[in-house]
């Protein structure tokens, strides 16, 4: 199509005199002064538009005059370029399907275990030929880097790391060929704090790790983060302190109005179960274990209600699960 004509003359003259105009208010302009020259203001709009090559890639490429072409207004999303968030969700920790007998193991507090409790357990996990051992938090005491008053008779951090190094090489040997994982927990979480406030420098440093002074990689001992929730066949395992607050009457009954789904946790040190059932008639349930420490320590010596305890979870298929929250009283399961 030719357009080098009067009208196409006028439609070059009103370019080179507005050239930062928008096409469409040039073409109103351009008709409302020469409407004879042009059918309708549409008829204006498209002369403009192929004398501006902006009718289209094709038309743009077959033009012989390209001098008056704008450039191409690329469309500019303003949120394209927002800055990049270093706010965090939460993190889960998916157990292998393989996994079907766990035996559950929180609040240790090692150099501070009940000897006859710990055994117990362990054992009760040996008979039970478990293929999973999980230390759900609060496996060390880390008295020393607690932020309350130490006490300098309590044993030094070199004995405390000592007992927790014995505890993961006697699982592996009794437990040859489980899947061991080491929660972190709140006690456990001090070190980081403590290197946080003493010696940030140090933070991230190999040596100043659990994995490493624990020798958790040597025993091939899996390292879960502090807030990290572990999923498994239809139950979410947490230590306890991921969620603030204290247990309440019903620790567990306060864990399912928090998760909103069945889990279960130590930190307590108070063994609690909690059942319901939603509108689709699926039950949910929730449970607080208890501990394998000293009942009686000396920063509550009386009135608490901590009793022995561990669980072990049985998965099945779809989801399935069972869960048996155990007491120990004077060595024996109960």
């Amino acid at each position: 199509m030719n357009r080098n004509t009067f009208r196409g003359d006028i439609c070059r003259n009103y370019i080179k005199k507005y050239p930062q105009m928008p096409i469409k208010t040039l073409a109103r302009l351009m008709y409302s002064e020469n409407e004879a020259q042009f059918n309708d203001l549409e008829h204006a709009y498209g002369t403009l538009r192929y004398y501006t090559g902006t009718y289209g890639d094709s038309k743009r490429k077959a033009a012989s005059d390209k001098e008056l072409f704008r450039p191409i207004q690329k469309v500019v999303n303003p949120l394209d370029d927002m800055p990049k968030s270093y706010g965090a969700g939460p993190e889960f920790y998916d157990l292998p399907s393989s996994i079907k007998e766990i035996l559950l193991l929180s609040d240790i507090h090692m150099p501070y275990h009940d000897e006859e409790a710990l055994r117990a357990a362990i054992m009760k996990g040996v008979t039970d030929n478990v293929d999973c051992v999980i230390l759900n938090g609060d496996t060390l005491d880390f008295h020393w880097l607690s932020a309350f008053d130490k006490d300098p008779s309590k044993p030094r951090m070199r004995e405390e790391l000592e007992h927790g190094r014995w505890l993961i090489k006697a699982l592996r040997e009794t437990f040859p060929t489980a899947q061991i994982y080491f929660k972190i927990g709140n006690h456990e979480a001090r070190l980081e704090k403590w290197l946080r406030h003493k010696a940030p420098e140090w933070l991230g440093t190999d040596e100043f790790e659990l994995k490493m002074l624990l020798h958790l990689t040597e025993h091939k001992v899996h390292l879960i983060q502090s807030n990290t929730i572990v999923r498994t066949g239809g139950l979410y395992i947490i230590h306890g302190h991921e969620y603030k607050g204290a247990g309440t009457v019903n620790p567990a009954r306060n864990l399912y109005l928090k998760t909103k789904s069945s889990a279960i946790c130590g930190h307590f040190h108070r063994k609690s179960e909690f059942l319901t059932k939603d509108i689709g008639e699926q039950i949910h349930g929730a449970w607080t274990t208890g501990c394998l420490c000293e009942l009686n320590p000396e920063y509550m010596p009386k009135g608490n209600d901590w009793v022995h305890g561990f669980a072990r979870i049985s998965l099945k298929e779809k989801n399935r699960f069972t869960v048996k929250n155990y007491t120990i009283i004077d060595g024996e399961v109960y």
